[in-house]
């Protein structure tokens, strides 16, 4: 991994982290100051934490929704990770294994070869041990 890619990922990981840091202690807060009366979510905590008390749907596009798309983000970064590292077999281990199956395979092949002579020569050498039967007098 180069130098420039180290430096994004560090860069990212650092942002994902801030993100979910906040977003915690957003909803943290929000879900511990929440009073049933919407004027007073605003009086008692402000207008930006009594606005995310007051609208589920803002409250979930601007705390869950990123929370959930890291989430996701990161999951197929990880499978996509996992699947280039198991493809990551060098040339040379790639030419090296096909080498030893064809070794095995004209082994085998010689195996077979040598088998089916053997069976052959068996049959010629040996003469038939069936004699013909003398007429009984």
């Amino acid at each position: 991994m180069d130098k420039k890619k180290k430096t994004l990922f560090i860069v990212l990981g650092i942002v994902e982290v801030a993100i979910l840091i906040f977003s915690l202690v957003i909803s943290i807060i929000v879900s511990s100051t929440i009073k049933p009366d919407k004027t007073s979510n605003l009086n008692a905590n402000g207008q930006f934490i009594g606005t995310l008390q007051n609208s589920p749907v803002l409250f979930f596009c601007a705390i869950l929704l990123p929370v959930l798309i890291i989430f996701l983000g990161d999951g197929a970064y990880l499978i996509v990770y996992a699947s280039k590292k198991q493809m990551a077999i060098g040339d040379a281990e790639k030419q090296t294994i096909e080498d030893e199956a064809k070794r095995q395979a004209r082994e085998e092949v010689l195996k077979e070869m040598k088998a089916e002579q053997s069976a052959q020569k068996e049959q010629t050498e040996k003469p038939s041990e069936i004699k013909p039967e003398e007429p009984k007098k």
